[in-house]
Order: C-alpha cells, then structure tokens, then sequence
C-alpha cells in the first residue's frame, strides 16, 4: 500500500508540474499541447506525462547544448585571444626592459662624456682668458712702440731733411737764400 501511495504522490506531483507548465505556456500565448485524454488509464496519463515531458527535456537539452557550444566558442576564442595579447604583452615588455637597461648604460656614458667636456671646456676657457690677457698686454705694449717708432721715423725724416740741407751747404752749393738761412737754422738747431 505504501508503494500505492508514493505512486500516486508522484504522478500528482507530475502532473501539478505538467499543469504548472501548461500554465506557463497558456500565459506564453501558446496553447497546452497534452495528449492525455480523459479516457486514458492513471497508469497511461502518468506514462503519456513522462513521455512529454521527456520530449521537453530533450529539447531543452539540446538548446543548453547549443548554447553551451556557443559559450563555448565564445570562451575558447577570447582565451586564445587573451593568451595571445598576453604573451605579446610580455614580449613588449621585455623590450621595454632592454630598452631601459640600454638607456640607463647610455645615460651613465653621456654623463661621463658630459663631465669630461665640461672639464675641456674649463681648461679651454682658461687657456683663452689666458691668451687674450697675453694677447691685450701684447697689444698694448705693440701700440706703445709704434707710437714710439712713429715719432721716431718722424724725427728721423726732419734729420734727413735738415742734414741734406746741411750737406748742400757744405758743398758750396748754390742753394737760394731762403734754402741756406733754413739750413743754417736747422744746424743751429742740431747742435
């Protein structure tokens, strides 16, 4: 009798869940599609139930199958393209890595580099004061001897001039009287 009861619990069971489902789909717009007729023995509607409903499991297994290909799919192109954007990723930053240890080589080099030139720079900077300060005392002791080998030629050429007139006179030339009393007061001068 117990068997009995528990059969029977079961196939209210089944069929409140085949209402429920009707219910659902006479709220869906569609209309039951049941082939339990009442004529039909418990025991058929109760075989009858599990038939549709073994019918609407295996539909919506097949649409879970599909769906979880497309899941699927979905799931296997973006790890693929994940691992590959990954993998690029870590590649670019391994350039970026050499890039930066070839950097920081280059700066300590320019850096080097920088401290020698600025120190070529001092020296040449000091050796050019140096030489324009030779240059300037140069210069200036140049001018100076110029102006004193300016007045020298000048005085040399009013020698020239006084003791050629001086010579004439010496000579008995016939110089005019002009010519000879400025010879003889270019010798007065001389002596």
């Amino acid at each position: 009798m117990a068997n009995f009861q528990k059969a029977m619990l079961g196939l209210v069971l089944m069929c409140s869940m085949s209402l429920a489902g009707a219910r659902k789909l006479v709220a869906a717009g569609q209309e039951p599609s049941s082939a339990i007729t009442a004529e039909m023995s418990p025991i058929r509607k109760v075989i009858t139930l599990i038939e549709e409903m073994k019918v609407v499991v295996d539909k919506e297994a097949t649409e879970d199958l599909a769906a979880y290909d497309k899941y699927m799919c979905w799931c296997q192109t973006n790890e693929k393209e994940k691992t590959a954007a990954i993998e690029e990723a870590q590649a670019r930053i391994e350039e970026l890595n050499a890039f930066v240890e070839e950097a920081t080589a280059k700066i300590g080099q320019l850096k080097t580099e920088i401290g020698s030139l600025e120190q070529d720079i001092a020296e040449d900077t000091d050796a050019l004061n140096t030489a324009v300060a030779t240059r300037d005392k140069e210069f200036a002791a140049f001018t100076a001897e110029e102006a004193d080998m300016k007045e020298t030629k000048g005085l040399l050429a009013e020698a020239i001039e006084v003791l050629s007139k001086v010579q004439l006179l010496q000579r008995g030339g016939k110089a005019s009287g002009a010519d000879q009393a400025r010879a003889r007061a270019a010798l007065i001068q001389v002596q």
